[in-house]
């Protein structure tokens, strides 16, 4: 009995899960996208080598048709297949995509635990709001790919890597389409930083001498929730250190973020002397509002404590999930 019961879940599994080989991803009409995806099915893309071995590389999973969030994870994988070059720091990119941000510095160390973050902040959202978010996951190491750069230096050459790539932004391009037919959406991208003291960061695009400015306004076209202002639906005093910034919310969850109305500026060092502070990045830039249309893009980078003991972060989970649904709440509403 405890076989067919075994077997009959692999095979429920298996149904569950749409893979796709090692091979580009068509490109879809809007159309076509709406129906292809369905609300929470899992869409496996995974990358092989000659030998057949193989490895699961990028997973999206639908959301619920009304839902305007999608949840991003780049960095948070493990997976680490012999067959995909590992990558290295003399690596030279080329200026791929530079309008879209960092295309050139290098790490390859992972975003521990942020891939589960992201799977158990969906959960949660799920359960209080109704409505479940995108998500869209890259499971390989960031030593193998970085799906958080232009793609030359995100692959350095390698197809494997190059084809996840572009499997990962090729589906968070459907989760924006399926999000806009609901008018407007956010994409938060979810990082870990190791900065000392800890804080959570608020990545906006906008730089750290923009924080010193009495005018934040001016930043608007340069910042990565440009649909929002533009919109009429906040400023940017609003989104950086108002009673709705997402900074604000967060700190008010006891998780300490910035900016928020009680630090404003990130980079403050009388705060915090190390003077660092992370502002967005490749996926914040090309997949938010800078460059228009009406999806904006917040990278969040959690602190240590928040995201790494897997006993204590279901408990931030929730917290983290109730600053979101206010966030949504106030302007996607």
């Amino acid at each position: 009995m405890y076989k067919k019961i075994t077997y009959l879940i692999v095979c429920l599994f298996a149904i569950a899960s749409i893979n796709q080989s090692a091979k580009a991803l068509p490109t879809l009409s809007v159309q076509d996208t709406i129906l292809r995806y369905v609300p929470g099915q899992r869409y496996i893309f995974k990358v092989s080598d000659s030998s057949g071995a193989y490895a699961t590389a990028i997973e999206y999973i639908p959301g619920d048709s009304k839902s305007k969030l999608i949840l991003t994870s780049p960095h948070g994988g493990n997976l680490k297949p012999e067959f995909i070059r590992t990558r290295t720091k003399d690596y030279v990119a080329t200026q791929d995509e530079k309008d879209y941000g960092d295309t050139e510095s290098f790490s390859a160390v992972s975003d521990s635990k942020t891939l589960e973050l992201t799977m158990e902040l969906a959960d949660e959202i799920k359960r209080l709001t109704g409505l479940r978010p995108h998500v869209v996951l890259n499971h390989l190491h960031r030593s193998k790919l970085d799906a958080n750069r232009g793609m030359s230096l995100a692959a350095q050459g390698d197809r494997n890597a190059e084809l996840a790539w572009k499997a990962f932004h090729q589906y968070i391009d459907a989760a924006r389409v399926l999000v806009l037919k609901n008018g407007e959406g956010l994409l938060l991208d979810i990082h870990g930083n190791a900065h000392r003291p800890q804080r959570t960061e608020v990545g906006l695009l906008l730089k750290a001498k923009d924080f010193l400015s009495d005018n934040l306004e001016q930043y608007a076209d340069q910042s990565s929730v440009k649909a929002l202002v533009k919109g009429g639906k906040a400023t940017m005093t609003d989104l950086v250190k108002g009673k709705y910034a997402l900074g604000t919310l967060l700190s008010d969850e006891q998780i300490l973020a910035v900016p928020g109305r009680s630090i404003p500026n990130p980079t403050d060092k009388t705060v915090f002397p190390d003077g660092k502070y992370f502002n967005g990045g490749y996926n914040t830039a090309r997949h938010g509002s800078k460059f228009g249309g009406l999806l904006s893009a917040i990278q969040l980078e959690f602190n240590s404590d928040v995201r790494m003991d897997d006993r204590k972060r279901p408990e931030y989970v929730k917290h983290i999930a109730k600053a979101i649904h206010q966030f949504m709440d106030k302007y996607y509403n």
